[in-house]
């Protein structure tokens, strides 16, 4: 009991054998590189790719189909679908700054 006490007073817990489970996550979390939106683009895509086969896997054929599965899958697809349009409006409004950007520095260095 001691022991426990121990562990809950240094912010650990009695199940885990990290006394600070919290650093080791925060280190884990620094270790880790920044993504792209190239990266999320495509991963999301994926997402939505089986989503979508899930969703015509459920919907084919004659039988009953579960309503708490299909309302679960039409909400996570356009959740989804929301977040990919907003990704790729992002990455559009990047490259044309990027070309102002670059228009603007040439203008500068020509006057």
């Amino acid at each position: 009991m001691n022991e426990q006490n121990d562990l809950i007073e240094t912010g650990g817990s009695a199940r885990s054998g990290n006394p600070n489970p919290y650093q080791a996550r925060q280190g884990k979390k620094a270790k880790a590189k920044p993504g792209s939106l190239d990266d999320l683009t495509a991963t999301l895509w994926k997402a939505i790719q089986r989503l979508d086969g899930h969703l015509e896997k459920l919907t084919e054929g004659d039988s009953e189909t579960d309503t708490t599965e299909l309302c679960k899958l039409t909400h996570a697809l356009s959740q989804s679908a929301s977040v990919y349009c907003r990704i790729i409006e992002t990455g559009e409004l990047e490259a044309r700054l990027e070309a102002l950007e670059q228009a603007q520095v040439i203008k500068d260095k020509a006057a």
